[in-house]
């Protein structure tokens, strides 16, 4: 895993459950104690929720939306463009593509049963391939448990609760915490 090639994923999505539908998928490459790229779309809501896919809203998320910051919920409330789903899906797996294959993609995701099984759950509705294997899965919260130290990366940047902001500073975390683990040497190459 020293040498892999990671993908920080966050979602902004309208329910908890594993059948949510996303309204924003972020993402951030890292190799060798690095960003390298990053990834943002919008997803359609309304084009989520298409009765095909099976996603399932719930109240207690919308009412949190609701609570969150004008730039927040200006990411996620269709006042801007926007991707149907399968789009969104096939555009993150091809970018996963230019960075490992799905045998060496590890992908890491802010709670052992959102993110991953959200984008899994998505993937098998829209019939297209999972961009990684299974047991490339990885929990950043179980990491970050295990190095609390590395939480400490500075100001968050930007907008919380936007994908791609939040995929950042979870990148930095993830970085940091692979540091501590791996040592000093973890980024600079071999």
């Amino acid at each position: 895993m020293k040498n892999a090639t990671h993908f920080v994923i966050d979602l902004e999505t309208m329910g908890q459950g594993p059948f949510a539908p996303i309204v924003a998928i972020g993402a951030v490459c890292v190799t060798k104690g690095s960003q390298v790229d990053e990834f943002y779309r919008r997803v359609s809501l309304e084009l989520a929720m298409h009765p095909t896919f099976g996603r399932q809203p719930d109240a207690s998320t919308i009412q949190w939306w609701l609570q969150q910051s004008a730039e927040a919920r200006g990411e996620i409330d269709g006042s801007q463009p926007s991707n149907n789903i399968f789009g969104a899906l096939r555009q993150l797996a091809d970018w996963m593509a230019i960075y490992a294959t799905e045998r060496d993609a590890i992908v890491w995701g802010n709670g052992s049963s959102f993110d991953n099984v959200i984008l899994r759950s998505s993937y098998e509705a829209c019939s297209l391939p999972l961009p990684w294997q299974f047991r490339h899965d990885r929990d950043l919260r179980t990491l970050l448990a295990l190095y609390p130290e590395a939480k400490n990366v500075g100001d968050f940047e930007g907008t919380k609760h936007h994908a791609l902001h939040d995929a950042r500073h979870e990148a930095k975390q993830l970085i940091a915490a692979l540091g501590m683990h791996y040592g000093p040497e973890w980024g600079i190459e071999a």
